[in-house]
């Protein structure tokens, strides 16, 4: 799921993200898009919900996470993995108002369905070579969350930090492959923080970058950055944005590619 349809017309976009990750050993569904359209994508696309081995929240925001409870009434059954704060109650401040951006369900919704949910604590081995990573250091400083996005606690506002954030780490032969959901840490506060934890090369990234708001030129520190890491291959949609977009087109150091709705990538 994305905010874009790929090629396959009958399928439906939303402003969110889903991703079915396939592994040798098992199947990873990471993410769950913002209502029913994620899951009716996957029916169409005879994704079998019972095969999945593991459920995965990157965050909290709706987007992400509230097309969860349709996959569920359509047979996904395996542990639910996410960090803890995945279900605190997120808004946009915009002004006066605010809007609830949360996930929309909570863990006794979980409880009453009999759903297994595990928390990843920084990091967590899925299974060997697949692992969940979190707690992100704070390095680049231009890497800044918009002060609207908030947290209602004890009736008052609290900046929101996304600590509930968490990415997904493959091992490959000639590196790892990193999946993000939305990075409001940072996307090279993410990297940086997994290339550390590792002490493995980077090769690919796959997911939203929340550049959306970024000019230009925070978008091409981004990308020299990563090229230094020794990135060779993107593929950032959702709230990437279309200036980065637009720069990618030009690129000739990185390979790149738009994942929409129903578009696949082998690795």
């Amino acid at each position: 799921m994305d905010n874009k349809r790929g090629e396959h017309k009958a399928l439906v976009a939303e402003h969110g993200l889903s991703f079915l990750v396939e592994t040798e050993k098992s199947k990873i569904l990471f993410d769950f898009g913002a209502g029913k359209s994620a899951c009716e994508n996957a029916v169409r696309l005879n994704i079998g919900l019972e095969n999945i081995s593991y459920a995965v929240g990157s965050h909290g925001h709706y987007d992400h996470a509230s097309g969860y409870p349709e996959f569920v009434r359509h047979g996904l059954s395996c542990p639910l993995y996410t960090a803890k704060g995945y279900f605190a109650e997120k808004y946009a401040l915009n002004g006066l108002k605010a809007t609830y951006l949360g996930c929309g369900f909570d863990e006794a919704w979980l409880n009453e369905r009999n759903l297994e949910h595990r928390y990843c604590d920084g990091y967590l081995e899925l299974e060997p070579g697949c692992y969940l990573v979190g707690n992100f250091e704070r390095r680049y400083e231009f890497e800044q969350i918009p002060d609207r996005f908030v947290l209602r606690k004890n009736d008052k506002w609290e900046k929101d930090d996304f600590s509930d954030e968490i990415c997904l780490v493959l091992d490959g032969t000639n590196g790892q492959t990193v999946i993000v959901g939305c990075s409001h840490p940072g996307i090279l506060n993410i990297l940086t923080t997994v290339q550390e934890r590792f002490g493995k090369p980077i090769r690919a990234v796959f997911g939203g970058t929340h550049l959306v708001e970024a000019d230009g030129k925070r978008i091409r520190i981004t990308l020299d950055k990563m090229k230094q890491m020794g990135v060779g291959l993107i593929g950032f949609n959702h709230c990437s944005g279309e200036e980065l977009q637009t720069i990618m087109s030009q690129e000739t150091e990185l390979k790149h590619c738009y994942l929409g709705a129903g578009d696949c990538i082998y690795l």
